[in-house]
């Protein structure tokens, strides 16, 4: 937000003071919106650096994280813990240039709140109620929701968190329709959506969801199967979708290697997100 007032506060500067002292409007205006757009765009490019400077010294940790992981030993949950707190702590500390850069709290707060989720899953203790306050605020709504689409994966993590922490299948609801609203073409989202509310028992509420999901993401035939599956009376089976549907926790693999990485996989390699 800085750099939008920073770059209008240029453009003010060259287009109006100018024309204080006698100069023409018709020969200050123009310069002043292009040299603005250019502090915008220069402002802008420093921030996200700093960004990314902050992401990628988090991913490191999560990048040693996953080589302790590898090499399991009797310090091996505390060195995990370790690092998956260090790698939160260097996230928070980004929180100093939100005010620089729209869309840095909003992207920060979902990795952060991915992560202490990711922290609940891989070590089974703490992180699932810890992660909801930060998941939460990477909610976003109206255009600026359809921006932040690939965030998904968040919110999707916030409706589990919400169902596994407090048992609480209204609100997981009520976070994933706004999240199927915005990622509407997202098919394992859907499936998601629907496997909670059967897990729950609301089976004729995941037909729906099934139905519907089919309609907006008609290139999942996982979602046509499961859908076929449930008019039958058998099970779901979201496991066809890998170790993508393993990293929101509400399934273990049959072989428990669940290797820690930074998030969801369509959250890694969009830092250029933050540059919204």
């Amino acid at each position: 937000m800085y750099t939008l007032y920073l770059s209008l506060a240029v453009t003010l500067l060259v287009a109006v003071v100018p024309t204080l002292f006698g100069a023409s409007p018709a020969w200050t205006v123009l310069p002043g919106f292009l040299l603005g757009i250019f502090c915008f765009v220069w402002f802008n490019r420093r921030m996200a650096k700093r960004v990314e400077a902050v992401t990628a010294a988090a991913d490191a940790e999560m990048a040693s994280l996953q080589a302790i992981a590898q090499r399991p030993g009797p310090n091996t949950q505390a060195a995990m813990a370790h690092k998956f707190d260090k790698a939160i702590d260097i996230l928070k500390r980004g929180f100093i240039l939100s005010k620089w850069q729209i869309g840095v709290t909003t992207m920060l707060n979902a990795r952060i709140g991915m992560l202490y989720f990711m922290r609940w899953l891989v070590l089974k203790k703490e992180g699932l109620k810890e992660s909801i306050p930060y998941l939460e605020k990477s909610r976003v709504s109206g255009k600026k929701a359809r921006l932040l689409a690939s965030l998904w994966p968040a919110w999707a993590m916030l409706a589990v968190a919400w169902y596994k922490g407090h048992k609480n299948v209204d609100k997981a609801v009520e976070v994933l329709e706004g999240a199927v609203g915005v990622a509407r073409k997202e098919g394992m989202l859907w499936g998601l959506y629907a496997f909670i509310l059967w897990e729950a028992g609301r089976i004729d509420a995941a037909v729906d969801v099934l139905a519907r999901g089919k309609e907006k993401a008609p290139d999942d035939p996982h979602l046509v199967a499961n859908l076929t599956a449930l008019q039958n009376q058998k099970k779901m089976n979201m496991r066809v979708y890998g170790e993508q549907w393993y990293q929101f926790g509400l399934e273990q693999p049959k072989a428990a290697t669940m290797t820690p990485q930074m998030g969801h996989p369509r959250m890694r390699g969009r830092r250029g997100m933050m540059r919204r």
